[in-house]
């Protein structure tokens, strides 16, 4: 490899780093406003969950669809539906591959309706065959809570018509700098499982509401239930979607990062080996004059 070639690389290389690093200050802007919003819907989120905790837990017992009946026999095929939540585009580390993966042992070989946010998840599971719902058309990016409660509203819809059984959702659980693949079934509420997340929001909004015991509930516990139960559904999906948004955007800051380390060192190797061969010529060309004036 010549000097020109040398050059040519170092330029080359130059520029891509220009771009990894605007795509890290990006990513880490949008992963800062991510957090910001996550802490502001926290608050209400969770006092929706401490509503229909003190219903479950002071009112006796509660009738509702949406809860799991745990006397009746388990259906046979039971028909589902998964909300699945990746990224748009790519270059953020393994996080749409950890998605999908969990997804795909998730679903195994059920016959199961797909509604995908997010470009990648969605082609990935167009290609392989499964039946993924071609009308959701939501993008990872920006999560607000107009599109939470339309996603809401759509597997609700499903749900109360008896088109599906069981309404699971795969997505990364953003906490602090970690990150994990969460899967967890929307609806029906297992009542334990609805508690343990409870217990988990009040951990994050450090905060412990009292309700009063003797509350009373009109007109009727089950029924004040049921209307909470669409809010809690709004607001469990906004926190999904904005902690896989931040969960994408941590993903390719990290990415970034270690693709600017890298072009950094190769950049430092390459200049290194264009000196050498810089100061090689140099040498060569003062031995020849030497030698010239010798003669």
């Amino acid at each position: 490899m010549g000097k020109r070639d040398i050059a040519l690389r170092i330029k080359s290389v130059k520029e891509v780093r220009k771009i990894t690093r605007a795509m890290y200050l990006i990513s880490a802007s949008k992963f800062q406003k991510a957090k910001g919003m996550l802490d502001r819907v926290r608050p209400y989120y969770y006092r929706v969950q401490t509503v229909m905790k003190d219903i479950l837990l002071h009112t006796g017992e509660v009738t509702s669809r949406y809860l799991e009946k745990k006397d009746v026999p388990e259906k046979q095929d039971k028909r589902k539906v998964f909300l699945i939540v990746t990224g748009d585009k790519g270059l953020c580390g393994a996080y749409n591959h950890n998605v999908i993966k969990a997804s795909i042992e998730l679903i195994k070989n059920e016959k199961a309706n797909l509604k995908v946010v997010g470009e990648v998840g969605r082609r990935y599971f167009i290609k392989k065959g499964y039946d993924v719902d071609r009308d959701f058309l939501y993008t990872a990016q920006n999560p607000t809570v107009d599109l939470a409660a339309e996603i809401a509203e759509i597997l609700l819809k499903e749900y109360n018509n008896g088109d599906a059984d069981e309404i699971w959702t795969v997505y990364t659980e953003m906490k602090g700098l970690s990150q994990k693949v969460r899967t967890l079934r929307l609806l029906p509420l297992d009542v334990e499982n609805f508690m343990s997340i409870a217990a988990e929001e009040e951990e994050a909004v450090e905060e412990h509401v009292v309700i009063d015991s003797d509350m009373i509930y009109e007109p009727s516990p089950s029924e004040v239930f049921d209307a909470i139960v669409p809010e809690y559904l709004k607001g469990l999906i906004y926190s999904i979607l904005v902690q896989a948004f931040a969960s994408e955007h941590f993903s390719r800051m990290v990415a970034m990062d270690g693709a600017t380390s890298n072009a950094d060192e190769m950049i430092e190797k390459l200049t290194l080996l264009y000196n050498k061969l810089r100061q090689a010529s140099i040498t060569q060309e003062i031995i020849e004059i030497i030698t010239g004036a010798s003669v």
